[in-house]
């Protein structure tokens, strides 16, 4: 019970923070805002994959096993985007591709919590926090400006993906702490390959379309702040 309650709290804490991001999207904000939000969210996750994810999934997966499930899940979220662009409306897509980000992402910290004490989960909970707020403010504004979507609906769609994060959390734990140390290696590097992607295609191109000054430093910040949390915490 004492898991349950923790990874509940900490996975609510992170889908919080989707919707925190999603109400300050709906408002009205200058581009060098936009740009240093998308930054500090990239830099973030670039560092969660640099320290938390693919380090563990290396120590559980070894090298090969490692790097396949690495490359598969960059290759299937380009397949996934590519689908998403052909075949879906704007507006939904970006829906759908925000909601298997976070779907990977919570899964990513439930299994965290099966490893190493549970520190990984605390530390992918805390950086997942710290990225779901611009990546709340990203999807919504996005919404609103080029899907057509009004805030309210907007807005509810932050809450149905806030849901999402204690959710797939409790699931990752649940049903796949069972899989053995070697599937846990693999899913971490699965999902950071498959964030990887979506930030070095997505996140990072966007900010530097909409600002190209002082603003994009935010790549700095933000995997500073997500460095320093996993050393801390770690």
């Amino acid at each position: 019970m004492e898991t349950f309650l923790k990874i509940f709290l900490y996975s609510s804490l992170s889908g919080l923070a989707v919707i925190l991001g999603g109400y300050i999207g709906t408002k009205r904000l200058p581009d060098k805002v936009i740009a240093f939000v998308l930054t500090f969210g990239s830099g973030v996750l670039l560092a969660v994959i640099s320290f938390s994810l693919m380090h563990e999934a290396y120590r559980f997966s070894g090298p090969v096993f490692t790097s396949i499930a690495f490359i598969l899940g960059g290759i299937i979220f380009y397949i996934i985007e590519k689908l998403l662009e052909k075949y879906i409306a704007k507006g939904v897509g970006i829906i759908l591709g925000t909601t298997l980000d976070d779907i990977a992402e919570s899964l990513s910290m439930g299994i965290g919590f099966a490893t190493n004490s549970g520190k990984l989960g605390i530390v992918l909970a805390l950086s997942i926090f710290l990225h779901n707020i611009p990546e709340g403010i990203s999807s919504n504004f996005e919404l609103i400006n080029e899907g057509n979507f009004t805030k309210k609906t907007a807005i509810v769609l932050s809450f149905l993906l806030a849901i999402l994060d204690p959710f797939c959390a409790l699931s990752g734990y649940y049903l796949l702490k069972g899989l053995g140390n070697l599937w846990h290696g693999m899913i971490m590097a699965f999902t950071g390959g498959a964030i990887l992607f979506m930030t070095s295609t997505d996140m990072i191109p966007k900010a530097n379309i909409i600002g190209n000054g002082l603003e994009n430093l935010g790549l700095l910040a933000g995997f500073l702040t997500a460095f320093l949390l996993s050393r801390i915490l770690g």
